[in-house]
Formats: structure tokens, C-alpha cells, sequence
């Protein structure tokens, strides 16, 4: 067995970026070597930033190169590529990050499938072989954690369990020879922290008090800025400011019935009241960008939107977000080719390679589309289905297909998921690669998501209202119809 020896040396961790930067360029690039046929041709790169949470995927070169560039990183953290599998590395506005990954290693989890160069080699080189083995330590439980207990005995059981990891991690670095300095040990103790918090995020819906404790505890530290060196940190983060917001009732029913201006100023309201740090910022971001992505016209509705922010960099990027949420979507054709289709009878055929919504709306035209992208094993999904008919009901003859996209599940699980849950409409699924390079493609950060495209064929919108809200959607479509 190979053995892999990191000494202390070099410079340590990065640990003060003070603001969310606008940086003039960040690259991660590399190469994928030692390919078999049956090794993936499509590569993500997940950016995992508290404020730009996006994903890009390209198809491998011939010669298995890759490349990323983006504006969009704004402090350091931790993000992951996905080749097959996911490789963790550190990066941070302006860096350039260079990978070399070996195919046949990485199956078989060798700790030595990938090289690092550029920023942070060093402790990439030291992070890459043990988050794996950290992650199976820390989900190692029979059970997850018990969500129903007081926050103070869940707070026990984080403590617990991340000591037990890190216990057992110690042993493993000295059988492989790792050693971590201060820094990078520092960033685990975190990234343990928040990566069993966010089983919590389901703690007691119906107890915004009892969630608030919890997610607001000292233990947490939601003001310390160095949690953000985490990509798991945010979703916390975010838990806590929506647990926070949730409780003042007004502005959610301000939010229900489509007064985003009430929600906006309330939730500007609320998180005032919060200490004077990033953090404060990123849920302020979380919020507002999210009114956004129902009513584009914010900036010029609620003007102090743009300068409550600490950052100013922040207020301008909420408003270049505002112009563009303004428009339609749009995107570059992206040829995807795996998908395939199921007929009628159910047989299935492959569809030919090429962009999946230009192929839709060549396929159905004058129609407005109703897409639902979903994985088998996703339960909120699923839930949603046994929704669906309703919706399809409202919309019984008129100029409406829904679509189901299937992706990141196998080609088995999606013909039977369908049978069961009788999945009305047009079914489709994407093997593997097509999976990653159309998430990456369209940005789509999870499941369930849904999309409405319009009779002339172009998106509306990404972020479409789900079934189970049949007014709201129903609304959505009627515009939509009514073009």
C-alpha cells in the first residue's frame, strides 16, 4: 500500500477573507487519467460558496482534459468536483486549482487517485484522504440522530459523535502516515460540526422556540466567520434564518399571498436585529435572493434592499441579480446525450443527442411545459407525485404537458418508480453522465426542482412552484397559457 507522508510545512490554511469579494476570475482545471469505457465523461464542479451556490459541468476532452472558470466564488471554503465520485479540495477568489486525477485509483478509493497543484496543493493534498473516511465514520451510526429530542441532548449527541470520529480518524492518519497542521485540523473539527447539523434541518417543524434554541446555540458559533470555511456551514445558516423569519407571522403570510414587499422589509427587520458579522449578510443574501426568484422587481420596489447589506459588493451584486432575473432564462445549447424516452407502450427508445429543451419544445409545440426533475430515491419527490394528479386534473385539456425528467437514478428504479406511483404524462430518464452535465448545465442544485417553459418554446422560469401548492402553480400556468 502506498503510503502517503504531509508534513508540516508551508503556509497555513487561509483563515481571514473579512468580505464576500468579487473576484476577477477562479479556475479549476485538470485532467482525468488511466480511463476505462465505463469511467464517466462528464465532470462537475459543485462551487458549494455561501453566496453563489452554483454548478458547471463540460464533457471530458478527448485526452481527458477539463476546465472551469468563474467570477462567481466569494470567500474560502471547501468545494467538490465530481468525477464518479466527489474529490474535495479547497479554493478562493482568484485561485487557479489544478487536478490530476487517476480513474483506476479512484475506484478502487486509493488515498493516492488525485494530485493537486496550484493554490493550496498542500493541504488539498492532506484534505483529499481523509473526508471520505471522515464522512463513513460520521454516518457509520445504525441510527441518525434523534431530531425529536431537547437541543441541549442533540448538541450531546453532535459532541459525541464528532469525538468518536475524530478519534477514529487520528488512528487512520497514523496508520497512513498524514499529518495535518493546526489549520486544516481545524476546518475538520468544523466540517464534522455542520455535516451531522444538517440532519437536523427537519428538527421541529411545528416548534419555531425549540428550533431557534437549537440552531441559535452558542455551540453552533453562527456568527464565527471562520465556519464558513465549510460548504457545510450555510445550510445551517440558513436553517437558523428561516426558523428565525418563520416566527414572525406576519411577514410569512406577506410572503403567501404574494406581498413580497411586506416580506422583504420584514425580513430586513428581522435579521437587523443580528450581530454585525458575515453571517449576517449571508442569511440577509439567503432571504432576498430567494423573494427574487418570485419577484425580479426587488431592487426597485424595496431600494434599501441594496444597502442593507454590510458588504457593498453585496448590494451590488443583488441588484446586477435583479436585472437579470428580470429577463427569461437563457442558456447556450448544451448537446446532452443518455437520455431516454418511454412510449405508451412501454417500450423505451433513446433520444437523440442534443439540447433536452430545445428537443422539447421542438417535440411539443405551442405548448407550455410543466417539467418535473426528480431522482428515484428522493422522497420530497415522490410526495410531490402523489400531488401531481390534482395539478393535472386543474389542467385537463388544455395546452399543457407535464414532463418528468429522471436523473441520478438507475434506469431500473425509474420504470418501476414510475409504474408505482403512475406517473402521468412524459418520462423521461438520463444515465450518469447525462445526469451531471445537464445539472451542471442548467445550474440545478437538487430535487426535486421544477420548470415552466412557455408556448414559444424559451424557460420562464427555473424555480416553478411545486404541486403541492396548486393554487400558486396553477397561477403560474395560467399566465403562461394566457401569452
Amino acid at each position: 500500500m502506498q503510503i502517503i507522508k504531509v508534513l508540516l510545512t508551508g503556509a497555513a490554511l487561509m483563515t481571514a477573507v473579512p468580505a464576500f469579494s468579487q473576484d476577477s476570475g477562479t479556475i479549476v482545471a485538470g485532467q482525468v487519467v488511466n480511463r476505462t469505457a465505463g469511467d464517466p465523461e462528464v465532470v462537475t464542479w459543485n462551487l458549494c460558496d455561501p453566496i453563489v451556490n452554483d454548478r458547471m459541468g463540460t464533457r471530458l476532452a478527448e485526452d481527458g482534459t477539463f476546465r472551469f472558470e468563474t467570477g462567481a466564488i466569494t470567500r474560502f471554503h471547501n468545494a467538490t468536483i465530481n468525477c464518479g465520485k466527489f474529490i474535495n479540495f479547497f479554493i478562493a477568489p482568484g485561485d487557479s486549482v489544478h487536478l490530476t486525477i487517476d480513474a483506476a485509483k479512484l475506484r478502487e478509493g486509493a488515498v493516492d487517485a488525485v494530485r493537486f497543484g496550484g493554490s493550496h496543493a498542500a493541504d488539498n493534498a492532506r484534505l483529499y484522504p481523509i473526508l471520505d473516511y471522515l464522512y463513513e465514520r460520521l454516518y457509520s451510526y445504525p441510527e441518525p440522530l434523534d431530531i425529536t429530542a431537547a437541543p441541549e441532548a442533540v448538541i450531546a449527541q453532535i459532541r459525541e459523535r464528532t469525538g468518536q470520529a475524530s478519534d477514529s480518524l487520528d488512528v487512520y492518519m497514523r496508520r497512513k502516515g498524514i499529518v495535518l497542521n493546526e489549520a486544516v485540523r481545524d476546518f475538520v473539527r468544523r466540517d464534522m460540526i455542520f455535516t451531522l447539523a444538517n440532519q437536523l434541518l427537519e428538527y421541529r417543524q411545528d416548534d419555531p422556540a425549540g428550533r431557534l434554541e437549537l440552531f441559535g446555540d452558542p455551540f453552533f458559533g453562527i456568527h464565527d466567520t471562520l465556519n464558513f470555511n465549510t460548504m457545510m456551514f450555510p445550510y445551517h445558516l440558513r436553517a437558523y434564518m428561516q426558523t428565525k423569519i418563520s416566527a414572525d407571522t406576519a411577514v410569512i403570510a406577506a410572503g403567501e399571498r404574494g406581498d413580497f414587499v411586506t416580506a422583504a422589509r420584514g425580513g430586513i427587520r428581522i435579521l437587523a436585529d443580528e450581530s454585525a458579522t458575515a453571517s449576517r449578510d449571508a442569511m440577509l443574501w439567503g432571504y432576498l435572493s430567494h423573494i427574487l426568484e418570485y419577484f425580479p422587481a426587488l431592487c426597485d420596489s424595496v431600494p434599501e434592499a441594496r444597502s442593507a447589506f454590510l458588504d457593498p459588493a453585496l448590494g451590488k451584486r443583488l441588484e446586477a441579480l435583479c436585472r437579470k432575473m428580470s429577463g427569461a432564462p437563457s442558456f447556450s445549447d448544451t448537446p446532452v446525450k443518455g437520455v431516454a424516452y418511454l412510449n405508451a407502450d412501454g417500450t423505451v427508445e433513446a433520444v437523440p443527442e442534443g439540447d433536452m429543451f430545445a428537443y422539447l419544445a421542438a417535440k411539443y409545440p405551442g405548448k407550455v411545459l410543466y417539467i418535473d426533475i426528480y431522482a428515484t430515491w428522493c422522497g420530497p419527490c415522490r410526495t410531490e407525485m402523489k400531488e401531481a394528479p390534482a395539478l393535472h386534473k386543474v389542467m385537463h385539456g388544455r395546452d399543457v404537458v407535464f414532463v418528468n425528467l429522471c436523473l441520478g437514478s438507475d434506469k431500473e428504479a425509474w420504470l418501476k418508480t414510475v409504474a408505482q406511483m403512475n406517473l402521468q404524462g412524459e418520462n423521461y430518464w438520463f444515465d450518469a453522465d447525462a445526469t451531471q452535465l445537464f445539472l451542471g448545465a442548467y445550474n440545478l442544485s437538487g430535487y426535486p426542482t421544477y420548470i415552466l417553459v412557455g408556448k414559444d418554446g424559451r424557460i420562464a422560469t427555473m424555480k416553478a412552484e411545486r404541486p403541492s401548492t396548486l393554487t400558486q402553480v396553477s397561477r403560474q400556468i395560467d399566465g403562461l397559457l394566457a401569452e
